[in-house]
């Protein structure tokens, strides 16, 4: 556990980001129009220019001006890449979310980089939506293939990776007794903590929101949270809602509207955890007092809301380091004993939890 997690910012992210796709001929000879990276990168205007900017000053690009498209300095790099020497994320999504996961996935390439080999996305939602066999098979017959990690992991995904023999290895929780490796927060043991902490504070009606896609980890977090609330003598339920923003935002304004209203309010995603925050503070319900936020997972916005946002931090760079190390060694020694490697979050206090006041 660490006391100084590690932040890396929007602007450090993408510019890392430009860096790689330059280098991997993403884009030949010019970039995309900045309205086109600014929707591809999910960033402001602003943010976009700073890292050009940087960008042009380490002689990356040659930038635009007056409207024209930005010219690429820099040529990319072709490395050729031997047989059975990437390692495929399949994950329902196309973006990588918060600190955590940022951090997590620079520890995973730099790792799979010093032993030769490429970490690859492999985002595919209708597998997850509609489980296809046929469509994996594709997927694992690609000729280069080494390995797989697989985020969020439905039981049906886990079976059928369990059934081959590829060195398969899953970032989160495992489904029954699957003979696969694994490395998770232990999400169960911070919901137990988060439900006596906002019982310990006074706050007796609590909800846990979760996505209705989202890991077996998160599950079984809400699961054990509205366990522990009602044996504390507290009322809790859970709140699934749709991945759309629009549909987070509207399941938050019906909690708000209810009666009883909620007053403690434990969120699984990190940007959710800020729409909660933004909707009570717009119907006048004072956090904290009237009521609490806490975020299960961390995100580097989060010391820039008022209040800001109490949270449990997992290390991505733990969480890779293990992760990476699991897979390597299926890579090169085969399966042998399965591990199951938990790492404990750690609680960050801030603004968004105080005596509940009524």
């Amino acid at each position: 556990m660490h006391s100084t997690p590690r932040r890396i910012s929007v602007h450090d992210q993408l510019v890392a980001l430009l860096r790689e796709g330059i280098l991997g001929s993403r884009w030949e000879k010019i970039l995309p129009t900045e309205a086109d990276l600014c929707r591809d990168f999910q960033v402001s205007r602003m943010t976009l220019r700073k890292a050009l900017a940087q960008l042009a000053a380490e002689n990356w690009i040659v930038p635009g001006g007056h409207g024209k498209r930005h010219r690429l300095r820099r040529k990319p790099v072709k490395r050729e890449v031997a047989a059975a020497s990437t390692i495929r994320i399949l994950t329902p999504f196309d973006t990588v979310f918060g600190t955590t996961e940022q951090v997590l996935h620079e520890t995973l390439n730099e790792i799979f980089g010093a032993a030769g080999m490429r970490l690859v996305q492999e985002h595919h939602p209708r597998i997850y939506e509609s489980f296809s066999a046929s469509r994996l098979a594709q997927l694992d017959a690609l000729p280069d293939t080494a390995g797989w990690l697989l985020f969020y992991a439905t039981e049906q995904i886990q079976q059928w990776f369990a059934a081959r023999r590829r060195p398969v290895a899953i970032a989160g929780r495992v489904h029954g007794s699957l003979p696969l490796a694994s490395v998770y927060p232990d999400s169960v043991a911070l919901a137990r903590h988060a439900a006596g902490l906002l019982h310990s504070k006074g706050y007796r009606d609590m909800v846990y929101l979760i996505a209705n896609l989202t890991s077996l980890g998160d599950r079984m977090s809400s699961e054990a949270f509205v366990t522990e609330a009602r044996r504390l003598g507290s009322r809790a339920r859970i709140v699934n809602y749709d991945a759309p923003p629009q549909a987070a935002a509207k399941a938050v304004r019906q909690l708000i509207a209810a009666k009883p209203r909620p007053t403690g309010f434990v969120i699984s995603a990190s940007e959710v955890a800020v729409t909660v925050l933004c909707h009570l503070q717009a119907a006048g319900i004072r956090v904290p007092g009237q009521a609490a936020v806490i975020a299960t997972w961390d995100h580097d916005h989060f010391d820039y809301t008022f209040p800001s946002i109490t949270r449990y931090h997992t290390d991505g760079a733990t969480f890779g380091r293990q992760l990476g190390r699991i897979m390597l060694d299926l890579i090169r020694h085969g399966p042998g004993k399965t591990r199951s490697v938990p790492i404990m979050p750690e609680y960050v206090s801030a603004g968004s939890i105080g005596t509940f006041k009524g």
